[in-house]
């Protein structure tokens, strides 16, 4: 009698894990999709234009004073792009728990790294973060409480490192948002949404941290590989 309980008990124990196995794929985070329906992957570049078309242009870069760094703006004129971005896939707890570390889908609710698929005149990287105390003067925003995002190096890490870190969400009005997760924790709820704001100067457009109703909501297109 013994044995057939240990094999009915096996059996039991092959089916649980089965299960367990089948529920971890299922809660894998969905892809992100561009304007095609496409996931967008780590290998290729994509326009970030406004969802509500004819509301100003894609996201480039621009100085702020200074020649360089050059700050995340977004295009006014409505027909221009602005420069492709290619979204890098950070380590997630799960991938280094065992999981697939050779995904190259961008995924909601997921770490990326985000750069500009271009190549500028101040010769640094075009890789994004979010100003600290140690960059360049930001700009003059209708509110002192924003941080903006800008390319070049970090000049005054934070000790959790996570200035680089971004994440792409769903946007309950269509589309998607871009948030910044460099706060204290690296938790969801430590993420910040990024929206546009102007200035009181050249009127250009900064992209920087947000409350969560002045979020810019936004679509992918993508664009010709201009580099790796």
């Amino acid at each position: 009698m013994s044995i057939p309980r240990a094999a009915h008990l096996l059996v039991l124990l092959s089916v649980l894990a089965a299960n367990s196995l089948s529920s971890g794929a299922a809660a894998a985070a969905l892809p992100v999709y561009d304007t095609e329906g496409h996931g967008l992957s780590a290998d290729a570049d994509y326009y970030v234009l406004p969802a509500p078309r004819g509301s100003g242009g894609g996201l480039t870069m621009a100085p702020n004073g200074l020649r360089c760094p050059l700050f995340v703006s977004q295009e006014t004129d409505p027909l221009r792009k602005g420069f492709p971005v290619r979204f890098t896939p950070l380590p997630q707890k799960e991938q280094q728990q065992g999981g697939n570390g050779d995904d190259r889908t961008v995924r909601v609710n997921s770490d990326v790294g985000v750069h500009f698929a271009a190549v500028t005149t101040c010769v640094q990287t075009t890789e994004w973060h979010v100003s600290g105390g140690g960059d360049a003067p930001a700009p003059l925003l209708p509110s002192g409480r924003h941080r903006l995002v800008l390319t070049g190096p970090v000049r005054s890490p934070s000790p959790n490192g996570r200035e680089k870190v971004f994440r792409v969400e769903k946007h309950g009005r269509g589309g998607y948002k871009l948030v910044w997760c460099g706060g204290a924790g690296g938790s969801t709820s430590s993420c910040q949404d990024l929206g546009v704001f102007r200035d009181d100067g050249d009127r250009r457009a900064w992209l920087g941290t947000a409350e969560t109703d002045r979020a810019h909501v936004v679509v992918f297109e993508k664009a010709a590989t201009v580099h790796a």
